[in-house]
């Protein structure tokens, strides 16, 4: 049985991790505007951050495979599951996320992809017969009505295609909380590292033959302020933080990582007035104060 001082051992670290991961991975509707801003557009944007982040994620399998042979009959027998997790959540998910960041605020896409924990939590109850909190059902309401708040201000104030961009962003989320609750088997066989860099490989490969046959090639020729912009975004919004946060579910599991996240709008939403001049209304302050409740209620019982 393991001590208090042993299961601190793995979930501080564990927490610090995906602390860490969140804080990287809010910037990045933040970069996406900017990038959108000086004409890039998500076919490209997604194109050349796989590109620069492609390299180093080989560099981390060959590195895995040379240091752990005694796993490698398990890298070879995980490749496909892993490949298959990898194409939904960083290229299917991805580019939902892209398309909708063209026709909603930062802080919204950040706020709906914050529904993210709650359905982890429903999946893995459906999927793995989890136990669900007792009241999950309360949880859910207030994250809505917190979501509803800003969406229907961005909607009076940006347009219909709101309501077309907050699908394509909700719809990312249910496919990378897919990806997470069918990540964490496979990383006990393989390792968190291995797993997320096969993964952003095989994303990388689809994105890649994806954008071939669906766009011109010559558009990938961009200027050299844009190419700085995306390598950017590919390192520090994807790279690390995509290995940071495959670690932490490998340390305190999928669920709790996704509740340490609740910092992510809050962060989002700074940066967003700052760097964007995004309005940050009464609307969006109860918005977000309903859907940091919610979570915080999930949240609770994880921390006892």
């Amino acid at each position: 049985m393991q001590t208090n001082s042993s299961l601190n051992n793995v979930i501080l670290p564990g927490i610090l991790l995906s602390l860490a991961g969140t804080f990287m991975f809010s910037l990045k509707p933040i970069v996406v505007k900017y990038a959108y801003e000086i004409g890039l557009t998500s076919e490209q944007v997604i194109t050349l951050r796989m590109m620069f982040a492609l390299p180093f994620y080989i560099g981390v399998v060959i590195l895995c495979w040379i240091k752990n042979s005694d796993k490698r009959r398990a890298y070879i027998a995980n490749i496909l599951p892993t490949a298959l997790l990898g194409v939904l959540g960083y290229f299917v998910a991805s580019y939902l996320d892209l398309l909708g960041l063209q026709f909603i605020s930062a802080q919204l896409e950040r706020i709906v992809l914050f529904c993210f924990p709650i359905i982890v939590v429903l999946l893995s109850y459906f999927v793995f017969k989890t136990k669900l909190p007792k009241n999950i059902w309360w949880m859910l309401g207030i994250s809505y009505t917190g979501i509803l708040l800003i969406f229907a201000h961005d909607l009076r104030v940006m347009g219909s295609n709101v309501a077309l961009g907050t699908s394509l962003v909700f719809l990312s989320a249910i496919a990378f909380a897919v990806y997470v609750i069918y990540s964490k088997p496979i990383m006990t066989k393989i390792g968190s590292q291995m797993f997320t860099s096969i993964a952003m490989i095989a994303a990388s490969i689809t994105i890649l033959v994806f954008f071939v046959f669906t766009q011109n090639i010559k558009t990938l020729h961009v200027s050299n302020h844009a190419f700085l912009v995306v390598a950017g975004f590919a390192f520090f919004c994807t790279v690390i933080p995509s290995l940071l946060v495959a670690e932490a579910i490998h340390k305190i599991g999928p669920e709790l990582t996704s509740i340490v996240g609740t910092c992510g709008p809050v962060i989002t939403s700074i940066f967003a007035v700052i760097l964007l001049d995004e309005a940050f209304t009464i609307y969006h302050a109860a918005g977000l104060t309903l859907i940091l409740v919610a979570v915080g209620m999930m949240m609770k019982p994880k921390i006892k």
